[in-house]
């Protein structure tokens, strides 16, 4: 029997994966917002882009968020893994400052997913609290947060 179900390699391939589906996504869903913002109410592409926005976010964009932080969290915690001896504030001690500014950075995509989806189902109800030109605005948001996180992971300053 191998010693470990999934290697340290599989699972930040899988990350990545999952990573770049997340981010495709939250990058296209504001646009889908955009076009409903702009369509005639009740009309047929409104009625298209509801329906393309909802499977964005049930059929990628929610899966997508799931398993990248769930192999986030393995290769975190593989990452510390040899420490468990030491007291838990030792073991975080040693985690490198640019980690936890990427946290910070996943943490704020992950509550722009969750808004987006809030609006989304409010955008579903008929609301229009938003501008077209605010929805083209809000799709640069997550590819400048990647970028960053990106390149504190690869760089690790």
């Amino acid at each position: 029997m191998p010693e470990h179900v999934i290697g340290y390699d599989l699972a930040r391939g899988l990350h990545i994966i999952a990573v770049i589906a997340w981010i495709s996504g939250l990058l296209m869903l504001p646009r889908f917002y955009a076009y409903i913002t702009a369509s005639q109410p009740g009309g047929e592409l409104e009625a298209a882009m509801l329906k393309a926005a909802r499977s964005l976010r049930m059929i990628i964009l929610t899966p997508a968020l799931i398993v990248a932080w769930a192999f986030g969290l393995f290769l975190f915690a593989t990452y510390i893994a040899g420490d468990w001896s030491r007291p838990l504030p030792e073991v975080f001690a040693t985690v490198p400052h640019w980690f936890w500014a990427k946290l910070l950075l996943v943490l704020g995509l992950s509550g722009y997913h969750g808004y987006l989806s809030a609006e989304g189902r409010r955008i579903a109800k008929g609301e229009r609290r938003r501008s077209e030109r605010f929805w083209r605005l809000m799709s640069e948001v997550p590819f400048l947060v990647a970028i960053a996180a990106v390149l504190l992971a690869t760089l690790e300053p």
